[in-house]
């Protein structure tokens, strides 16, 4: 048996401006008839995307925070693959984090403002009002989106030369940056290929019988290492165009901005397969 493996990013792909995916709600019911998972691979929070994957009724894997943590609901069959080391339970989930911990990032980068003066402002600066008038967000969303496991977001304000000192001695702590639709994101060495290789080896694991093919769907730099890992990969153009470009005969690029080219792309290959 052959089946797809959709793992897609959030912001600008799957759902648009307004945080809304209705534009790609037939693609969604068609992938749930034919029954291809629907994994959510995001520089969200875990916290973020489980409201998401409620409000969709989706058991799937959740990878949140560019790949730094994935976590499996015990609603699915999967999570019995979860169940020891280095998975951890969290509530209804199983965890595994595959990043620095936020703790050890915020210690690093802050210690290092405090001594040069560089100029930047993150998540964990922010109040929860400071981070909707900024982003648009609710209060609440923009609560639990700084409800962070393993990175910190920030708006770098600095020289483009001090963001190079800056970023020289955040790698000798083992901490890479990673430019996402509006945010640098300060990491550990995982990355959204990570929660992508993770996910389709517990697929394979629990459905042995089952050929996966991995689709990956994204629209920015923090998408690349996915998109060049799977087997069949999409890139959502912005409004102004194409933010990230990816080679080889795996690549297409979706017609449309947001879900309604994630929606025309996966129709597309569903009348394919």
């Amino acid at each position: 048996m052959k089946k797809l493996l959709i793992v897609t990013d959030l912001d600008a792909s799957f759902i648009d401006d307004n945080y809304q995916y209705t534009e790609a709600e037939e693609a969604i019911k068609q992938l749930d008839e034919q029954g291809f998972p629907l994994v959510f691979n995001s520089s969200k929070t875990l916290a973020e995307i489980t409201s998401l994957a409620q409000e969709l009724e989706l058991t799937t894997p959740l990878i949140a925070e560019n790949g730094g943590i994935i976590a499996v609901t015990n609603q699915s069959e999967i999570s019995k693959h979860c169940a020891q080391s280095p998975w951890k339970k969290e509530g209804t989930y199983q965890t595994l984090i595959t990043g620095l911990s936020r703790d050890f990032i915020l210690t690093i980068a802050h210690n290092a403002r405090k001594e040069h003066g560089y100029r930047f402002t993150g998540f964990y600066d922010m109040s929860d009002q400071d981070l909707s008038d900024l982003t648009g967000l609710t209060e609440y969303q923009a609560h639990i989106a700084k409800q962070r496991h393993v990175s910190e977001p920030i708006l770098w304000q600095d020289t483009a030369e001090r963001w190079e000192t800056f970023c020289s001695h955040l790698q000798t702590q083992g901490i890479r940056t990673l430019r996402g639709g509006r945010f640098i994101h300060l990491m550990g060495p995982a990355d959204k290929a990570d929660g992508l290789q993770v996910t389709k080896e517990l697929y394979q694991k629990c459905y042995p019988n089952t050929k996966w093919t991995t689709v990956a769907l994204g629209d920015s730099a923090n998408d690349q290492s996915m998109l060049k890992s799977a087997d069949i990969a999409i890139v959502i153009p912005h409004p102004d165009g194409v933010k990230v470009e990816i080679s080889g005969n795996h690549v297409t690029y979706a017609k449309y901005p947001a879900s309604k080219g994630w929606n025309d792309s996966i129709l597309n290959l569903l009348s394919k397969t």
